[in-house]
């Protein structure tokens, strides 16, 4: 192998000088300067653009901790660790789990949309994905596969139902106490057959003790025993909590916790002492608002001992909003509250008072609020605790329906046979064996906390008390018990919208329900030295119901069209009572001369135009023959001296009003 020694550079110079080789240089062909402004500058060159004008190349800053920069980037890079992390842990549990979860997803996916097709063939596919590996009881409690059931259950066929029913009903106790799972079982009763509905409410049976002890199982047990059971079901659900001899084996028989002890006399002590506990548990873990637990506690108070009612009766006082949901709950809290002492009720009506609103408008909770009212002695605390909150937001009370006005009239005018049912009535007397004042004297107190509030409110939304004949029947009930210069402010009120042209009601009354119907206007921002302020409005996200309601509400009013206040028949009774009032109250106060007459307030306030209008109608005609007929003799004159001036239009008329107006007046 022949060696070759490497040239170095200084080799290769010297053999160049000592030969004295002139070798020839190569020639380079001279760029365009285009080409050479194409061409990418290096890495250490400057970047310049093609006008020759360097680019400015954007310094990369460095990391500065306690910025925002730094502290974005740093959380974003935490995120993902976590979520690679949180991925690795679920595969090293359960890899078939994981991969079940991620194909079934995938199914999800398009089962979830709107515009998919073959919904029933998506189904099948995952429920026979997850049938074979018998995975529903296990990804039910992950969040995100407990939706992929709730979708399957939505979308399937009954049959098919009633399968994934079959797997999960096994696991009910597990799943309703998930805080996921329990989404799948409130699924099987929203879109299952009466049959599911059953099956699943005898599969809660066996374990209904521990789960109304629960928070998330305990709202399951209440839907399934107010909605989804039968009255042979409520039973059973009843009796598990009497004795632990019923969870083994169900009674028929035994409709009432009474029935416990008709043959057995001995069973009445454990029987208390059973659901005393039960009562006691669900009281300290604040999971009272259960319809269940409101029927045992019905049935508990009559029976127990002395000793065993006071403790429970403590116990529930402080959750007397929450028991007051259903009827045997607004039994139970009416009982503790008269069967307490003063010291308690006071302490029960403060945590009483955030509550007052929403109580005074529901359909069970109205009555709680009425017997407060009827039958608490401390008219003081009774007019800032119950009496001052329902004041401020009578608008909506009243407005809400039947209850909110039966509330307000008890307020002003209390045993009305006008406003409740004699039977109503006579029930709430029944509590004032657990008061020691006066109930002439409580009532008289608790209207005077309230008068003045009220005409302030009368006088500020004069025509919501006229809007439909419910509302102006309340009026006119309430305005009975007023006088003076009270009363006077009202008629001057009320007649200011009756004689305004412009006055319209809904033909039929529209219980607001918390909603106002009327589109309200836009209200301006505060003005500073005549300029607007702008405030800075947060975003809220638009209700994806919105829509509906509006859509609903507008066909509801269209169908319900707005008439001539004056012309509606229910406005019309309501009207004449206050009319008849003037009468009333004069023979009440024979010896005072100043007392208010509405009929005085509608004939100053009616202005000539509008009484030409009201004569060339029949019902107005015969308000104002009322007027007339119930009237002082000044009233009657200033009437007379308005309708000289209409004789001639007034004696044309046709309807029955105009002639028997023109008749008695002798025009």
């Amino acid at each position: 192998m022949i060696q070759t020694k490497k040239r170095t550079l200084s080799s290769s110079v010297k053999n160049d000088s000592v030969t004295g080789a002139n070798k020839p240089t190569k020639k380079f062909k001279k760029q365009d300067d285009t080409k050479a402004a194409l061409r990418k500058p290096a890495a250490f060159q400057k970047k310049i653009t093609p006008k020759g004008k360097p680019i400015e190349q954007p310094v990369k800053k460095p990391f500065v901790a306690n910025t925002p920069e730094s502290k974005k980037e740093y959380w974003n890079g935490l995120k993902a660790k976590q979520k690679e992390l949180r991925q690795q842990r679920r595969q090293n549990r359960s890899k078939e789990l994981y991969e079940l979860s991620v194909a079934s997803k995938k199914i999800y996916e398009k089962l979830k949309r709107k515009t998919a097709e073959n919904k029933d063939d998506l189904v099948q596919k995952l429920h026979d994905l997850l049938g074979k590996e018998n995975a529903y009881a296990k990804i039910a409690t992950s969040h995100d596969t407990a939706r992929v059931i709730q979708c399957m259950i939505k979308n399937a066929s009954e049959s098919l139902c009633e399968e994934i029913a079959v797997r999960l009903l096994p696991t009910v106790y597990e799943l309703a106490t998930s805080k996921y799972g329990r989404h799948c079982i409130t699924s099987l009763f929203k879109h299952g057959s009466k049959q599911l509905w059953h099956r699943a409410v005898d599969a809660i049976l066996k374990n209904v003790v521990k789960m109304v002890n629960h928070a998330f199982s305990g709202a399951i047990v209440d839907a399934a025993y107010n909605e989804y059971a039968t009255n042979e079901q409520r039973t059973f659900m009843r009796q598990a909590f009497y004795s632990e001899l019923y969870l083994i084996e169900k009674d028929s028989k035994i409709q009432t916790m009474k029935d416990c002890w008709k043959t057995n006399g001995y069973m009445k002590k454990n029987v208390l002492t059973t659901v005393k506990g039960h009562l006691v548990q669900a009281a300290n873990k604040k999971l009272t608002d259960n319809s269940l637990i409101h029927a045992l506690l019905a049935e508990f108070l009559p029976e127990a001992g002395q000793v065993e009612k006071t403790e429970v009766i403590e116990l529930y006082l402080p959750l007397l909003a929450s028991i007051s949901s259903t009827k045997d709950g607004t039994e139970s809290a009416i009982y503790c509250f008269v069967n307490s002492v003063a010291k308690e009720r006071r302490a029960a009506l403060k945590a009483l008072k955030t509550y007052i609103e929403k109580l005074s408008i529901h359909e069970h909770g109205h009555r709680l609020i009425m017997c407060i009212l009827n039958c608490y002695d401390d008219t003081v605390g009774l007019g800032k605790q119950v009496v001052g909150p329902i004041i401020k937001q009578i608008d909506p009370i009243v407005g809400s329906g039947e209850w909110g006005r039966k509330v307000v009239g008890w307020i002003f005018s209390p045993a009305d046979t006008q406003l409740l049912h004699p039977a109503q009535i006579e029930l709430l007397d029944s509590y004032l064996e657990h008061s020691k004042k006066d109930k002439d004297v409580r009532r008289k107190e608790v209207f005077a906390s309230a008068a003045e509030s009220f005409c302030a409110q009368v006088e500020k939304n004069a025509s919501f008390w006229l809007r439909g004949g419910h509302t102006a029947l309340l009026t006119a009930a309430i305005l009975k018990n007023f006088g003076g210069e009270q009363l006077a402010r009202l008629h001057r009120a009320l007649a200011k919208v009756i004689c305004d042209p412009e006055w319209q009601v809904h033909q039929q009354e529209i219980n607001l329900d918390g909603s106002i119907l009327a589109v309200e206007a836009d209200k301006k921002p505060p003005k500073e030295n005549g300029k607007p302020v702008e405030r800075k409005i947060k975003k809220v996200k638009k209700s994806p119901f919105e829509e509906e309601k509006a859509a609903s509400r507008e066909k509801l009013l269209s169908t319900n069209p707005l008439v001539n206040g004056i012309e509606h028949p229910g406005v019309h009774i309501a009207l004449k009572k206050l009319i008849k009032q003037d009468r009333e109250k004069r023979e009440e106060n024979p010896d005072s001369d100043d007392v208010p007459q509405f009929g005085y307030a509608v004939i100053e306030e009616l202005s000539k135009e509008q009484l030409k209008v009201w004569i060339g109608q029949n019902r107005p005609c015969f308000l104002l023959l009322l007027v007339f007929e119930n009237a002082t003799q000044t009233v009657q004159q200033l009437l007379k001296q308005k309708l000289l001036s209409l004789k001639k239009e007034l004696k044309t008329q046709k309807h029955t009003g105009g002639k028997l107006l023109t008749e008695k007046l002798k025009l």
